[in-house]
């Protein structure tokens, strides 16, 4: 069963998503997200990217210990590009990620709700 938005559209997420401010590091820039789930992502960036595009990206979680950031490293294709007054917002599916730190364990996990 899925969930209409408020546009009438009916809301096909898979996992209910949070709006969270997080910096995200690209391949060749940066960006912030809007809201995060447990398997897809909006970011607001200036990155040109295309619908279909496979990217590797990081979220930053700079909150859990300030000190030493944790990284969640991520792969995932771009399923929306839209044009959002001066930058670019781009939802991703995130197809697989791990955690990544010099002071945590590397842990790879892929996303089972992205299939």
């Amino acid at each position: 069963m899925s969930m209409m938005n408020t546009s009438g559209i009916p809301d096909r997420r898979k996992a209910p998503r949070f709006q969270l401010a997080l910096r995200v590091q690209l391949e060749e820039g940066t960006g912030v997200t809007r809201d995060l789930s447990a398997c897809g992502v909006l970011f607001e960036t200036d990155c040109v990217f295309a619908l279909g595009d496979v990217i590797q990206f990081a979220i930053i979680l700079e909150h859990i210990d300030p000190s030493r950031p944790l990284r969640l490293q991520c792969r995932g294709q771009v399923v929306r590009v839209e044009q959002r007054g001066d930058t670019i917002g781009v939802a991703v599916i995130i197809t697989a990620y791990q955690f990544d730190s010099r002071s945590h364990d590397r842990v790879r996990v892929l996303c089972p709700m992205a299939n």
